[in-house]
């Protein structure tokens, strides 16, 4: 699946050593010219929560107004609604064992990740649920309110990292 340059990889196997897994994809990645980053699929709720959280993070860094200086970590910070980056990797940073999903932005294609990595894509993960709303902040009562547009209430979130900076 590919928007923008980026690659977006749903995962049901989990990973018995996550650190080991990203810092070998982020350098597998940037030796391609490319970024990665792993998240725990539980904390990620739709392709547009995930392309919002780019673009903003892009823009954070081309103005200058990044926490971190490094895309994969500012992107983080946007995905999982935090300001903090301890924070964020606590929320939405993969865990072992755990379903993950893989974003790569301008460097390998998704069919050669998962062939070096031997990851078999499933897209559900990737897919948004009430479950990852509530895991992302939002109360039962937030998510029946906004009904059919729930999906676009982590957009918001996205968003707001921009006011918490």
């Amino acid at each position: 699946m590919s928007d923008q340059g980026i690659e977006i990889i749903g995962v049901r196997r989990g990973l018995d050593d996550p650190k080991a897994t990203l810092a070998e994809l982020q350098e597998f990645v940037r030796s391609r010219g490319g970024w990665a980053q792993l998240l725990d699929a539980g904390h990620v709720a739709g392709r547009d929560h995930l392309l919002s959280a780019v673009q903003h993070a892009r823009r954070a860094i081309d103005r200058g107004l990044g926490a971190s200086g490094r895309l994969e970590l500012e992107f983080l910070l946007y995905v999982s609604g935090e300001r903090q980056i301890s924070k964020a990797i606590e929320t939405a940073g993969v865990r072992p064992g755990a379903p993950f999903v893989a974003v790569i932005g301008n460097g390998p294609a998704s069919k050669e990740i998962r062939a070096r990595f031997g990851w078999v894509e499933d897209a559900s993960r990737i897919e948004s649920s009430p479950a990852k709303l509530r895991a992302l902040g939002f109360s039962k009562m937030e998510i029946d309110a906004a009904g059919s547009a729930a999906a676009n209430l982590v957009l918001e979130k996205v968003a707001r990292v921009d006011l918490l900076k």
